[in-house]
């Protein structure tokens, strides 16, 4: 069975998703992984799904062609997925996943500083979410990262880089493990 990656963006209203998973479905595709959020009042999604026979590619293509157009005016991607891929499968074999959080006054330059700390000691980034709160003087930038330290010998090189960014940039920054949960 063939998988593809497909995303679907534009402008919300009522009935995205129903729409876009009716369309696939009655194209033979199973939907697998989704994630789908809310920007500044557009829509986006992204999803894996698994394609019941070759024919069925050039159909999904045809179907997503559909949304382009009114009522729903939403841009469509496909990119085949290729190698061995593993349902569900986000942290990496004898990781230790944790959860990075940020919250501080807005400024340019928070997602930089911290990913290219995480980068910089090999963490891998599994999840972002960032998103601004509150109105006025009371705005406050929240970052939520979920990511894949290495090994405890990186943990602690982390936790003291984390806290330099920290200080740079005059936000709170915790890192916590985060825990596995067994289906």
């Amino acid at each position: 069975m063939k998988k593809i990656l497909i995303t679907v963006s534009g402008k919300d209203k009522p009935g995205i998703i129903a729409k876009v998973s009716g369309l696939l479905f009655a194209r033979g595709c199973n939907l697998e992984d989704i994630s789908m959020t809310l920007l500044e009042g557009q829509f986006a999604m992204m999803m894996t799904a698994c394609l019941s026979s070759s024919g069925s590619l050039v159909r999904v293509l045809q179907g997503l062609e559909l949304l382009k157009g009114n009522p729903w005016s939403l841009d469509c991607y496909v990119t085949a997925l290729e190698g061995t891929i593993q349902n569900g499968k986000k942290h990496a074999q004898g990781s230790l996943p944790h959860m990075v959080t940020a919250f501080g006054k807005d400024r340019a330059g928070i997602v930089y500083e911290v990913s290219r700390a995480l980068a910089g000691v090999r963490v891998n980034i599994t999840d972002l979410d960032s998103r601004i709160l509150g109105r006025g003087t009371k705005i406050t930038y929240a970052m939520l990262l979920e990511v894949d330290v290495p090994g405890k010998a990186v943990l602690a090189k982390l936790k003291t880089l984390l806290a330099r960014v920290s200080k740079k940039l005059k936000i709170e920054i915790q890192i916590k493990p985060l825990e596995r949960v067994s289906l």
